[in-house]
């Protein structure tokens, strides 16, 4: 054997394992891409904000935007962005946002009820009561 020559066995194990690199990269790939999954999908503005209502706040958000759509649309981006800015970093209840609403001029009534305890039950005050005066 001349210097510098390399016999033909190792060069045939090198390309080999070239191959096998490639393959298990190439393996490697898909698995991190299959592993990140499709893009995450930005949320919305109202998904943003409805995320920190708690407390009735979601009912108040509905009510809102059926009294005064587009001013509760400008109102939920702002909210939006104070929470994007990390200026809003605390929940909301549903009292503070009405009440964020009443301070802006935007009045409207939400659906209350009262609730009591008859017989085991929740119950509406008024059913109860009617019963009550029915019974006597």
């Amino acid at each position: 054997m001349g210097a510098g020559l390399v016999p033909a066995e190792s060069l045939e194990d090198d390309a080999e394992v070239k191959l096998l690199e490639q393959r298990k990269l190439e393996a490697l790939r898909r698995r991190l891409k299959a592993a990140s999954g499709p893009p995450k999908k930005e949320k919305t503005d109202r998904e943003l904000v409805e995320e920190m209502l708690y407390d009735r706040g979601d009912e108040v958000l509905e009510a809102a935007y059926g009294f005064y759509p587009a001013q509760t649309e400008s109102l939920v981006r702002e909210l939006a962005g104070m929470i994007k800015a990390g200026r809003l970093a605390e929940r909301v209840s549903g009292g503070e946002l009405y009440s964020i609403f009443r301070q802006l001029g935007l009045r409207f009534r939400l659906k209350t009820t009262i609730k009591v305890q008859d017989r085991g039950k929740l119950v509406d005050l008024s059913e109860k009561l009617s019963r009550e005066r029915g019974g006597e």
